[in-house]
């Protein structure tokens, strides 16, 4: 399987939804529209899932 790095903006929007359900959990932060239509572990599995997902295909 050949994988590629996954370009800037699709690393960028990962690590943001990743990051925003680590800080919504711990309490750090309160997105109140946010944390009504999905859960904190949803945002960090979405994160991972693309960043996963943009190594497996190329323009991603």
């Amino acid at each position: 399987m050949n994988l590629s790095a996954p370009q800037l903006i699709t690393w960028v929007i990962g690590v943001i939804l990743g990051l925003l359900g680590i800080l919504i959990h711990l309490d750090v932060m309160s997105v109140p529209a946010l944390e009504r239509m999905v859960r904190p572990f949803w945002l960090v599995s979405a994160g991972f899932g693309i960043l996963a997902v943009s190594n497996v295909f190329k323009r991603l």
